[in-house]
């Protein structure tokens, strides 16, 4: 289908069909908006999550729920796991050699977005939606559309390509041919009218449709009440590059071409309970903090009794009572009291939320993170064994997940290529590399590997290439250079070859926790054998 054959049959639909055409979706994406707006939401945090999310008692008052959910706070979990797992991806160096590709291309990593973001700061950004959603998407497109932008629009900077990021919230329906490829497209994007500093400013939704033979962009037109009364092709024309410039980018590579699974999927709603739970603590503290009053009610005076001043003589002891008191059948005679929660309650729930918190890190390999912060305290809550599966599993997951984005960046170059006229290399050395492998260990992790090298012999050049990993991590603030003549300085002059000779007859310093007993107890053995 041509675009103008598509056009005449647009036009040629009543509204009420062209409404219909708009607002159908893939069904996998209609089953999936809720759960995705949860999981972006979660994420995102603010205090409008509350109102929706933290639960309510079945015996709970409309004014007590009220004060509740705005007393009710939360540590995000969810957005510390998404942004670990971003951290770590990015921290080593992804390989762009700009020296295998044409200039422009090379200049296209520099400023990708219309918004001037280089391509490393626009991968970050879909790697993290991709670990929220599961899969996100990367549109390459052009404010040209004339077909190739030719060389001298590039270098004036007239015309350009540029890449953005779709979430599967916006991607309202696609379709793939047999061989895999997008055969079509329907996303949602949103412009905003400030043309002039007298326009309404209103964000509105418009809808672009991208097919193998051409693109068309659709708007909605609104009455004064913000009613769509109509729906109009704005703008149109034939795609040269005779494929649909969509990339998927997934969380971790995944044979489903429409929908991919989430890293915070289960961690979402885990991160939910510990929010409603800590919304319970609260309130049992604050009953504990303001108890409430008892008193029989035959020591209530009648109703209307007036003191000596003429003041309502109950009205003072609900005032006494924290505004409250409440009565019952007692003797006359029978003291009132102040009553309050058990707080063997918060002492459960305090252990069903350090729970809930561990699972959220184990799930995702990411354990070590919360046994660092035990550690300063000194808690070891996690074995070797434990730290070395989780320390696979999360490089399992890292590895996986830098392959996806790679296959991605290569895509979106391919396509930013088509646009200008150029050539990606297509040999085995890529000119986007992302590593294969991860570091996620702490520096005391590194400490430890390096003492047990010491303890069992290790030949010199392992132990040296041991502490320029140690090197790195203590002294990363320092420049490149500097980081580069350290280490020099320990290929060059630690372990001399006297002292490797020597093997079992050094002796490393032992490394414990301070605060650990088992450190105190070596401590004082050492101190008895001087």
């Amino acid at each position: 289908m041509t675009y103008e054959e598509f056009e005449a049959a647009f036009s040629g639909k009543t509204q009420k069909e062209k409404k219909a055409f708009i607002e159908a979706r893939h069904p996998f994406y209609s089953d999936k908006e809720d759960h995705w707006r949860f999981l972006e939401s979660t994420y995102e945090g603010g205090r409008e999550w509350f109102d929706k999310n933290i639960h309510r008692f079945h015996r709970e008052g409309d004014k007590d729920y009220r004060d509740r959910v705005a007393r009710a706070y939360r540590f995000n979990h969810t957005r510390e796991v998404v942004d670990l797992v971003n951290k770590y991806i990015f921290k080593p160096d992804i390989v762009r050699r700009d020296a295998d590709v044409d200039d422009v291309l090379a200049d296209f990593w520099k400023h990708s977005t219309l918004s001037g973001k280089d391509m490393n700061e626009f991968m970050k950004l879909c790697s993290q939606r991709a670990s929220i959603f599961g899969k996100a998407w990367a549109v390459v497109d052009t404010n040209y559309s004339g077909g190739v932008i030719s060389k001298r629009d590039l270098k004036n900077g007239k015309y350009r390509p540029y890449v953005y990021m779709l979430s599967p919230i916006d991607m309202l329906d696609i379709a793939f041919d047999d061989d895999g490829t997008i055969a079509w497209a329907k996303v949602r994007e949103y412009s905003r009218d400030d043309d002039t500093v007298l326009s309404s400013g209103k964000v509105v939704p418009r809808y672009r449709i991208w097919t193998k033979d051409f693109w068309a962009l659709i708007v909605e037109k609104r009455n004064p009440k913000g009613e769509v009364v109509s729906y109009d092709i704005e703008d149109g024309g034939s795609n040269f590059l005779k494929e649909v410039p969509i990339v998927a980018i997934d969380h971790m590579i995944d044979e489903n071409a429409y929908i991919g699974s989430s890293l915070i999927d289960d961690i979402a709603y885990l991160d939910r309970s510990v929010a409603n739970y800590l919304s319970n603590l609260d309130e049992i503290i604050q009953d504990q903090t303001f108890s409430q009053l008892i008193i029989p009610f035959q020591a209530m005076m009648p109703p209307g009794a007036l003191d000596d001043n003429g003041d309502d003589e109950n009205a003072r002891v609900v005032e006494l009572g924290t505004k409250r008191v409440f009565t019952y059948d007692g003797q006359a005679n029978s003291a009132p009291q102040y009553i309050s929660p058990d707080p063997n309650q918060a002492s459960l729930i305090l252990k069903v939320i350090e729970k809930i918190i561990n699972e959220i890190y184990h799930s995702t390999g990411l354990a070590g993170e919360r046994t660092k912060q035990d550690n300063a305290m000194g808690i070891d809550n996690s074995s070797g064994v434990a730290k070395a599966f989780d320390f696979e599993r999360m490089n399992a997951m890292l590895a996986s997940k830098a392959s996806s984005l790679q296959q991605a960046e290569m895509k979106i170059l391919e396509l930013v290529a088509k646009y200008i006229g150029a050539t990606v290399p297509d040999d085995e050395r890529s000119v986007v590399q992302y590593p294969k492998t991860f570091d996620v260990r702490s520096l005391y992790d590194e400490f430890e590997i390096a003492q047990r090298l010491a303890l069992v012999d290790a030949p010199g050049s392992v132990r040296r290439e041991q502490m320029n990993q140690v090197a790195e991590k203590l002294f990363n603030r320092l420049s490149t250079e500097d980081l580069r003549k350290m280490q020099a300085d320990i290929a060059k002059d630690w372990l001399e070859t006297e002292n490797i000779e020597a093997g079992p007859n050094i002796q490393p310093p032992r490394l414990t926790n301070p605060d650990s007993k088992q450190g105190q107890n070596n401590t004082a053995n050492e101190r008895e054998v001087e």
